[in-house]
């Protein structure tokens, strides 16, 4: 068997009443996660401004982002006729500078449509 890739040097525990133990079994029901591996992702996500993300997750969502932002921003600028090599350019430069600031919107912009009940 090989080694972990990633060092895990801390142990936490802790103690749960009945009540929860038996939310926590409702929530992993029917997804290959123990009990122990959706707690620690739930605290990690809580550390993580409540997204959930890991950081190789974080970094596919800030590309995916800044692609979903390239296409709807070209596209409008295609169809306004005002497309040029210049201004895609332009456009690129600011998606790669703010791909972190894009991605922290769609974010909180999901977290607020999460807590409308959308």
């Amino acid at each position: 068997m090989g080694k972990r890739i990633t060092d895990y040097p801390h142990t936490i525990s802790f103690r749960l009443t009945d009540e929860a133990w038996l939310g926590i079994q409702k929530q992993i029901a029917g997804t290959n996660l123990t009990t122990h591996e959706w707690c620690r992702k739930a605290a990690l996500e809580r550390l993580n401004n409540n997204y959930g993300l890991s950081k190789a997750e974080r970094l596919l969502f800030e590309h995916f982002v800044r692609a979903q932002y390239l296409v709807t921003q070209g596209f409008q600028l295609l169809a306004d006729d005002n497309l040029t090599g210049d201004q895609w350019k332009k456009l690129r430069a600011i998606a790669t500078e703010r791909a972190s600031e894009l991605a922290d919107n769609a974010l909180a912009l999901r977290a607020q449509r999460s807590r409308e009940g959308s």
